[in-house]
């Protein structure tokens, strides 16, 4: 079950983009002024034909006898944004905006509030929300080890054949982008850093696997490292993608931390 709040002023017709995709479980809040709120037939017709429940909030942009607010929209969305997350109504909610300043209210909810039984992001349309967000665990990738060996054949010999190369590819022991200490080897880290890593994961998270992912997040230089590092270590897709997107905002500040408060 997903709710999707549409910050119509931002986004336009062009924002509803893959509501056919939308089901009888799903919610669209259209939050829009009179200051922009057309509506073509064509658009008519697929809210007509959207399986999805489909509310139309027209909110006011100034209250009685006052000067417009600027952001008037933004905010009493961002409003029903908080009883929505307080009610624990969907699985999944939604901002549809290309409106930057959203993200300020997804961080706090990030760094305040963070529910685990709840999905948040911003999407530019709801095609979007359909999309693999996250970047993909490097698969099959080929060992420098190999790589320069294969090189060094067809340098010195005549060109090894297709089968050939495919055989010593499949014998080849796997390479990690890069080592992960195994318990015990993991340097001290701060008590800062360490319990806001082990308050992510959860706080009944066992001391090994706290201190592996506070490992994790010092050596990954990119969120795809961190992610492939995540993926070998769980050897859980699912799991791995969780604790993703628990981390995915604060990596970088987490990141900082890491560095520069390592022990030793």
């Amino acid at each position: 079950m997903a709710i999707y709040l549409v910050d119509y002023e931002n986004v336009y017709i062009e924002g509803l983009q893959g509501i056919e995709e939308l089901t009888e479980q799903d919610t669209l809040h259209i939050f829009y002024t009179q200051n922009r709120c057309g509506l073509t037939f064509g658009l008519y017709e697929q809210l007509l034909a959207c399986k999805a429940k489909v509310e139309l909030n027209e909110v006011d942009v100034s209250p009685k006898n006052s000067d417009p607010v600027k952001n008037a929209l933004d905010i009493q969305l961002m409003m029903f944004l908080g009883y929505l997350i307080g009610s624990k109504r969907a699985e999944q909610l939604f901002i549809v905006s290309r409106d930057k300043d959203f993200t300020l209210g997804t961080a706090f909810y990030e760094r305040f509030i963070r529910d685990e039984s709840i999905d948040l992001r911003i999407v530019p349309d709801i095609a979007a929300s359909f999309g693999q967000e996250e970047p993909e665990p490097e698969k099959d990738a080929v060992p420098q080890e190999l790589c320069e060996s294969l090189v060094e054949t067809m340098q010195t010999s005549a060109a090894p054949s297709f089968a050939q190369i495919v055989e010593r590819y499949a014998s080849a022991p796997p390479q990690p982008a890069f080592d992960i200490p195994a318990p015990g080897e993991a340097p001290m880290f701060t008590v800062q850093y360490y319990n806001t890593v082990r308050n992510l994961l959860g706080k009944n998270t066992d001391a090994e696997t706290v201190s592996r992912v506070c490992e994790m997040i010092s050596v990954s230089d990119t969120l795809v490292d961190f992610n492939n590092a995540l993926a070998r270590f769980y050897r859980d897709g699912q799991r791995a993608k969780v604790v993703y997107h628990k981390f995915k905002p604060r990596f970088e500040d987490l990141r900082h931390l890491s560095r520069a408060g390592r022990k030793g």
